[in-house]
């Protein structure tokens, strides 16, 4: 696929949950500063079978004591989405070639949604005053799935 080339790619929100949410009891981080680490996989190593395909994005939430380096919570949510209109183009590794406006999208979306599902499920706790930070989906976009994502808010 060219440079400038385009194509249409729909894009449906399959499924959102927590494959982990852990944190330690309330008094254990009242007003302690925090800091938060994000780390995104984007697991595209499925087949594309009449141009549909499924993607799916994890992201991995710690909040770590800045102090003491302890981790006060270990958050992983997966957000999954179905796509249409994929082309079957593959890399060297075999590995589908997706535009890459559309992984930092639906890894933006995948943030987003964790954000709110934290705040949401974190209500009486400190998680509730902790929202996770705005960050560029681009710099979870474009590594390799090794080096794939931290950033620290």
């Amino acid at each position: 696929m060219g440079k400038n080339e385009t194509y249409n790619v729909g894009v449906k929100y399959e499924g959102f949950r927590f494959l982990r949410f852990g944190f330690v009891e309330q008094d254990a981080c009242n007003d302690e500063a925090l800091g938060i680490q994000l780390f995104v996989d984007i697991d595209d190593t499925g087949s594309v079978l009449d141009g549909k395909a499924k993607i799916f994005v994890k992201v991995a939430v710690l909040f770590v004591r800045d102090g003491e380096k302890e981790i006060v919570a270990n958050i992983e949510t997966v957000s999954i989405f179905g796509l249409e209109g994929v082309r079957n183009e593959v890399d060297e590794k075999e590995h589908v070639k997706y535009p890459e406006m559309l992984l930092t999208t639906l890894v933006s979306l995948a943030i987003s949604t964790t954000r709110g599902a934290v705040l949401a499920k974190g209500a009486g706790s400190f998680l509730e005053m902790k929202p996770l930070p705005i960050v560029d989906p681009k710099a979870f976009v474009g590594r390799s799935p090794e080096k794939q994502g931290s950033v620290a808010g």
